[in-house]
């Protein structure tokens, strides 16, 4: 397993609502102003929603910004941890291919990033004859019972599966390789991955072009960085869905 490591180690902290309904974050046991994602805002448990803070970059937003958030008890060790943030999703992945930590997928050639078409659409990464894009499912918090949180994946939206479609016929086909590739951080099994599956196959089953490939990384958030633990092919399995 490789490992991407942050410039700077996240803080755990806990967000908390008050009874005025704002949002207020406890670090080393003091409330210090914090920058939250709306997202998360409106569904932060009454006992506490786990979260990794870095102090902002903009502190009239508040003294901390919340990078990711945990849906597991407060108190538990080892945390799940779930990044709100593609932007820093896609520098892992820019770093494990630039490392050649994803050789079953390319190899042995330079990365570039996001590299721009004549249409003004480019894929995130181009790696050797590969295009690749990426999509980090849409982690949505909501409230569940006994006051603690639960995650839904939005896998591909609409939007998400017109803009891939729109690269692949923009650009001059030639002998490279579209790669659809879906990043999970909260845990990756059978059932997830068999509905990522269908919703690829409904999608794009209809126009499926030879050179087009589906895969799939799981990776593991934590405080100083995000580790790869696998990836795999999943076109075929796309195809017979």
């Amino acid at each position: 397993m490789e490992k991407y490591y942050f410039e700077e180690e996240w803080k755990e902290a806990v967000l908390l609502t008050k009874e005025n309904k704002s949002t207020v974050l406890v670090l080393d046991g003091e409330e210090v102003e914090i920058c939250c994602p709306e997202t998360v805002r409106g569904n932060v448990s009454e006992c506490g929603t786990p979260c990794l803070v870095l102090e902002s970059k903009y502190p009239k937003d508040g003294n901390y910004e919340a990078m990711a958030f945990s849906l597991d008890n407060p108190y538990r060790e080892n945390k799940d941890w779930i990044c709100m943030n593609p932007i820093i999703i896609e520098d892992a992945v820019g770093y494990f291919l630039a490392s050649h930590h994803m050789e079953e997928m390319v190899s042995g050639s330079m990365v570039s990033r996001k590299i721009e078409s004549r249409e003004g659409a480019g894929p995130d990464f181009i790696l050797g004859d590969a295009y690749i894009e990426i999509n980090v499912p849409d982690a949505i918090l909501n409230a569940a019972g006994n006051g603690w949180m639960q995650a839904k994946s939005l896998m591909l939206t609409d939007g998400k599966a017109v803009r891939y479609r729109d690269m692949v016929s923009g650009m001059e086909n030639g002998n490279k390789r579209f790669i659809l590739l879906t990043v999970f951080q909260h845990g990756l099994n059978d059932k997830m991955k068999g509905f990522l599956c269908r919703e690829l196959s409904r999608l794009f089953g209809a126009d499926l072009q030879e050179n087009t490939e589906f895969w799939v990384i799981d990776l593991r958030l934590e405080p100083d960085g995000i580790t790869l633990l696998s990836c795999q092919n999943i076109t075929d399995m796309v195809l017979l869905s």
